[in-house]
């Protein structure tokens, strides 16, 4: 290629430099908008920096067209003037316009454009020439003009404001719904599901993070003696149409119960009649609810309720909110099976704790039977059954065998003023009956049958006593001894201890006492000491107040 000759655009190479999606090449683009009919080929290359680049440019640019040496460009552009005169268009593309009389006659210019246009991604980059918009080569194609366009826009506009209407709306009548006019129909269905009248506070939604129906303050029975402060149902749709309504899922907080409302619900018995309201549940999560019986109460259970697809229940788990009781429930035709597992667990009120506790037992009406109970207390082991009955009064009764209690433990718990020491194992007996717990405490009676190993009665030396002699007053001091028996009585006034048997090496005693409320101690004792060459019995008379007691010798 002649580096002297000076290009100029052709009215085609001016309409693609305005239009860039006729030239695509990067290459080709960059060389076009550098023509300017001034500067050479030469000088282009040296301008753009890379000359076979500019020469492969050029020669492509002047084979589509878009591009002439400067001589011939004029002849281009004045051609292309007498054209626009002789149609009476104002510019070349004009010619596609669809007001006024189409040319018959093609340009020249414009005719070898489109003869070596081409939408192939393979051969010459050029795309189409103008006035061809379509790329068709068919002179009598017309463009597609914006009506259709702005309509489609205009039915997606009205489309997305019926939606948000229809969304807005629907949020409106979630939020300002009567919700108030649910409640006689929601007592009536509650009130034949339980079988027992049920009041309602207020029925309202909550939308957030999920839509629920809300009730509050719920009352059941009669007398109103078990609450609920809030019932969340999850599918409210759930309720709508005609019944059975079948509710997945459902949420109890704050539950106050009596023992005996809970363990008379019909869901434990039987599946729902009939006549229940056709409301079926499948799974109840219960949060915070309380169990009690009179004064007493188990709070703080949390768990969940499973219903067979009768209605009936099939299971239910609770454990309190330290996890230190749990309780799974099975409905039976003689009542509630309990299994209760326990780790460190300390009851309501009490002072002591059951490291571990497995029992089972069964909840009726008006009392609850512990026929197996294995506890780990008070560093030894207790094992037996237990029944509380309150149908009229309280009333307790139970059998416990003992292994390795701690004596230090268990006098520090029961009778502080006691300071004994050693293992105690055999078999209590105990009853007792009251208007209320504390009374029921007070008024235990029990037999018990004890054996203290490896023991040490603080405040008593009777090895003392019997090395004095008669007349001898012996106070404090300590008794160590290998083994002590006695059958011991318990009721409100005394504890009373007979058959009393002690084994201290070469000491022994026999006897009996008594002690008070009051901690007042009474007893008689026959102290034996054997040495190697004689016996000697001294009875001895203990007397005083836990814990300063004295031994007096006859």
């Amino acid at each position: 290629m002649d580096s002297s000759l000076v290009y100029a655009k052709t009215p085609t190479g001016d309409e693609a430099v305005r239009q860039s999606t006729r030239v695509v090449q990067r290459n080709l683009r960059m060389v076009l908008v550098q023509v300017d009919g001034k500067l050479s080929a030469g000088e282009l290359a040296v301008k753009i920096g890379n000359p076979r680049l500019v020469e492969n440019a050029l020669r492509e640019l002047e084979e589509g067209g878009f591009i002439a040496p400067t001589l011939e460009a004029a002849s281009v552009w004045e051609e292309s003037k007498r054209q626009v005169q002789k149609t009476g268009q104002v510019s070349a593309l004009s010619q596609f316009s669809t007001f006024g009389p189409r040319s018959k006659t093609i340009p020249e210019f414009v005719a070898e454009e489109s003869a070596a246009s081409s939408f192939s991604t393979f051969g010459k980059p050029i795309l189409p020439s103008a006035g061809l918009p379509d790329g068709s080569g068919k002179a009598g194609s017309e463009p597609a003009g914006p009506t259709s366009s702005g309509k489609r826009k205009s039915l997606l506009q009205w489309f997305l404001l019926g939606v948000g209407g229809l969304c807005l709306a629907l949020v409106l009548l979630v939020l300002f719904y009567p919700y108030q006019s649910l409640k006689p129909g929601i007592e009536a269905a509650a009130s034949r599901l339980l079988q027992t009248p049920v009041h309602v506070g207020g029925v309202g939604v909550s939308v957030w993070p999920r839509p629920v129906l809300v009730i509050d303050r719920l009352r059941i029975g009669e007398a109103g003696d078990s609450t609920v402060e809030q019932v969340r149902i999850a599918s409210p749709l759930a309720l709508l149409g005609r019944p059975p309504h079948v509710l997945p899922s459902m949420e109890v907080v704050g539950a106050s119960f009596m023992a005996d409302r809970l363990a008379t619900l019909p869901l434990w018995a039987a599946p729902p009649t009939p006549g229940s309201g056709g409301l079926l549940i499948r799974q109840l999560r219960v949060e915070r609810m309380t169990v009690s019986v009179l004064d007493l109460s188990l709070r703080d259970l949390s768990g969940e309720i499973l219903f067979k697809p009768d209605g009936s229940v099939e299971k239910a788990t609770f454990e309190t909110v330290d996890r230190s009781l749990r309780l799974a429930a099975i409905p039976s035709p003689q009542g509630i099976l309990l299994n209760i597992d326990g780790v460190a667990w300390k009851p309501a009120g009490s002072a002591v704790s059951f490291n571990a506790l497995q029992a089972k037992g069964l909840l009726q009406k008006g009392k609850l039977l512990i026929h197996e109970f294995d506890s780990s207390f008070l560093g030894g082991v207790i094992k037996g059954s237990w029944l509380l009955d309150w149908s009229k009064a309280l009333a307790m009764a139970g059998d416990v065998s003992l292994s390795r209690l701690d004596c230090r433990k268990l006098s520090a718990v029961f009778i502080p003023a006691l300071n004994l020491d050693g293992e105690l194992a055999g078999s209590l007996r105990l009853r007792s009956s009251g208007q209320d717990w504390s009374t029921l405490w007070r008024n235990v009676e029990a037999l018990l049958d004890a054996e203290i190993t490896r023991g040490n009665l603080h405040g008593l030396d009777l090895g003392e006593v019997a090395r004095r002699g008669p007349g001898a007053v012996v106070r404090g001091g300590s008794t160590k001894f290998d083994r002590l028996r006695a059958n011991v009585t318990i009721n409100p006034r005394l504890v009373s201890a007979r058959d009393i048997q002690m084994t201290a090496g070469m000491v022994t005693a026999n006897g009996q006492f008594q002690a008070g409320r009051d901690g007042v101690v009474d007893g008689n004792l026959m102290v034996t000491m054997q040495t190697s060459v004689s016996t000697i019995r001294t009875p001895v008379r203990v007397s005083g107040e836990l814990p300063d007691l004295s031994a007096v010798s006859k």
